[in-house]
């Protein structure tokens, strides 16, 4: 998942993908998120720290337990499948709870208009605890911060109150790891009970700075120490990976606390009614001038866009091989013979169809006409009486009944090997009598070798070539 305004680093996406091949339990994974607007305004500067402690410090650590709560939107990976071909993004379970219509509670509002990538994260972890959500820091993307005030409330009201109702959600998923005080239980209880309290941390930070000023009692004092010494472990953090501009983000940051602590999470609670997506960033172009848009002319028609399951797409994409590698060989044996330089066909070829002068353009180009003949012939009589088949094993017909037609189909000139004209009206025949979904290329070429009492494997690419024409012609 990218989102519009998502820059990613040119090695990144490669980053996320190494991850996942490493490691076949990771099924979602994400990276660091950086501003493109560090020093814009205001607004954007007191956002670079709490960005780089909620995208990467805070996720860092969840990573540990393999369950990061949120992927983000932004910049994000899931893996559709198990190695074992078991469905996991695309399971039933998950698409039926975040497709939810039926949307009529205040938590269901949260979870499901507001938050939608935390939520699919929670519907990840709920339904396979037994893999892992993970984040890494080498793959990195940079978006854009909300520039003014009523984005950035905007922004956070969403947040806010679409992570308390996936906290809620975490909380009482069934299995979750770890055990007690190191569980990842634990650490989801801890982050919903800081989030819910956040508004206290104000008046309780100017309380403590009140009796360690004032001396009332040493409990102040040492409180104070003691918070101050999780800002310098912080700070030691941002020496030991060099990332030296962070200390100054730092203390902007600090000055910001009581926006970040009371005033924005009160403003999120005050409204957790509202589900409306708010301000939003204006979209500029590239010369700096606000783009316009104009409502589409033409309306939109859902029944243009062509609808299949997951399972016909791969259908078609190991057919659309399949025959790929079939003519591949016809081009290949046609090159053995002095037909002039035929290269392979790469795998992007052989799935799209696309590219330059392959093996199966010069198949296609020295066979034209053979294929064209081929087709005449199809829509001639059949030669002698027509043979009228009877499915047995695999719809094929059986050997008595194509033992009686040799005599009709058979046309040797001198030899002992039939003619093409033979072989072609044979396969017709065959295929006549036969279901094209589950017969195979093999199964001709054994039945025609029954059939006419020879081995057949010097004709192998005029065979394959004979069945793909005649089923790209039926269907």
């Amino acid at each position: 998942m990218v989102d519009a305004d998502t820059e990613v680093y040119p090695d990144s996406l490669t980053r996320l993908v190494a991850c996942m091949v490493h490691d076949a339990k990771v099924i979602g994974i994400c990276g660091e998120t950086q501003l493109t607007n560090e020093d814009f305004s205001w607004t954007t500067m007191i956002q670079v720290y709490e960005y780089f402690i909620s995208h990467h410090m805070a996720k860092a650590f969840e990573s540990l337990f393999g369950s990061v709560t949120c992927l983000p939107g932004c910049f994000c990976m899931y893996r559709l499948r198990t190695q074992r071909g078991s469905p996991l993004i695309i399971s039933k379970n998950v698409i039926d709870d975040y497709a939810e219509n039926h949307v009529d509670t205040l938590h269901k509002k949260n979870l499901l208009s507001l938050g939608e990538d935390r939520y699919l994260t929670t519907l990840m972890m709920k339904y396979f605890p037994q893999y892992k959500m993970t984040f890494t820091a080498d793959a990195k993307c940079k978006t854009t911060a909300p520039d003014t005030w009523s984005v950035l409330l905007s922004q956070r009201r969403r947040w806010i109150n679409s992570t308390v109702h996936n906290l809620v959600e975490l909380v009482f998923l069934p299995e979750m790891c770890g055990f007690c005080c190191f569980s990842m239980r634990f650490v989801v209880f801890i982050d919903l009970f800081g989030t819910l309290t956040m508004p206290c941390t104000l008046f309780y930070l100017a309380y403590l700075i009140y009796v360690g000023v004032s001396k009332i009692s040493d409990i102040g004092y040492i409180s104070l120490v003691l918070i101050g010494a999780i800002y310098g472990l912080q700070a030691v953090i941002f020496i030991l990976k060099r990332q030296w501009q962070h200390i100054g983000w730092m203390i902007i940051y600090l000055f910001a606390y009581p926006l970040w602590s009371f005033f924005i999470p009160v403003y999120a609670f005050w409204h957790m009614d509202d589900f409306s997506w708010g301000n939003t960033r204006i979209v500029v172009g590239e010369d700096g001038k606000r783009q316009i848009f104009v409502k589409d002319e033409e309306p939109f028609d859902p029944s243009e866009i062509p609808m299949k399951t997951w399972a016909e797409y791969e259908s078609e994409i190991f057919e659309r091989q399949r025959q790929m590698q079939d003519l591949e060989a016809v081009a290949q044996a046609i090159d053995e013979f002095g037909m002039g330089g035929v290269r392979p066909v790469s795998r992007f070829t052989q799935v799209t169809g696309l590219g330059g002068q392959t093996a199966m353009d010069k198949a296609q180009s020295v066979m034209g006409q053979s294929f064209e003949n081929q087709a005449i012939q199809m829509q001639m009589p059949r030669l002698g009486t027509p043979v009228q088949y009877s499915y047995y094993s695999s719809s094929m017909p059986s050997p008595q009944q194509a033992a009686t037609s040799n005599h009709n189909l058979l046309q040797m000139s001198g030899s002992q090997m039939p003619s093409d004209e033979a072989i072609a009206a044979t396969i017709s025949n065959i295929l006549d009598s036969s279901d094209l979904s589950t017969i195979t290329m093999k199964q001709v070429r054994d039945e025609l070798s029954r059939i006419f009492g020879v081995d057949l494997s010097s004709r192998r690419e005029f065979i394959q070539s004979t069945i793909q024409s005649m089923i790209q012609s039926r269907v």
